[in-house]
């Protein structure tokens, strides 16, 4: 019998190559949980607030987000109860819910340090024409997201955490700005070693063309 080929997705068969997740498997069942237990929340404002945090690139819908605030009402983490202002179900964390998510605390910190670490794969397949939209929007987004952060858990941090946080960051800051510093100097001087080569190429070019012409 002859050997069965592996199977492809028909989407690379064809030559559009699929898109990979938006996140990561299980992120947002405990961002759900996270968000509600920050204040209670009717569902449809958990998706409007993925929305606007990821600027679109991430739309989880009503069908994934709906069934999963049934089964966290169902297992005890959170608790629904009616609007007194619309239709909609207001959900509220439970003390069960809250522990849930203090325990998994320590998971979204590996998880938010692997995929710092996967960017290098996404710069490496990344075309060098769109190295300017990445530098350029890529570091004023993500230095957005430090401040926004920074200020919104501030509180949570002793001075002296907060001090030595902000230190090494701004240390961080520093040497990007040295680094761009150094690139732009090498640029400029090759730049210029380039314009005398082109210059003295048409100089020889002149030379021979005027000879040819005696």
């Amino acid at each position: 019998m002859p050997r069965s080929s592996p199977k492809h997705s028909s989407d690379f068969l064809s030559g559009t190559p699929a898109r990979p997740q938006g996140a990561p498997r299980g992120l947002l069942v405990y961002y759900i949980l996270y968000r509600i237990g920050q204040k209670p929340v009717h569902g449809y404002e958990i998706l409007q607030d993925i929305d606007s945090k990821t600027e679109g690139a991430w739309r989880p819908g009503p069908g994934s987000v709906y069934p999963l605030l049934k089964k966290l009402v169902t297992e005890g983490l959170i608790k629904v109860e009616p609007s007194s202002v619309s239709e909609q179900h207001v959900y509220h964390i439970t003390p069960t819910g809250q522990k849930h998510l203090e325990e998994a605390r320590q998971m979204f910190a590996e998880v938010g340090k692997k995929w710092t670490s996967m960017r290098r794969i996404f710069m490496e397949l990344m075309d060098a024409r769109d190295l300017g939209s990445f530098f350029i929007d890529g570091t004023r987004a993500q230095f957005q997201i430090a401040q926004d952060t920074m200020e919104s858990k501030i509180k949570h941090l002793s001075p002296s955490e907060a001090r030595f946080i902000l230190r090494e960051y701004a240390l961080s800051l520093e040497r990007q700005s040295e680094w761009c510093d150094s690139f732009l100097k090498n640029l400029k001087k090759n730049s210029s070693e380039d314009r005398k080569s082109a210059s003295g190429d048409l100089d020889t070019m002149s030379t021979i063309s005027a000879e040819a012409k005696k």
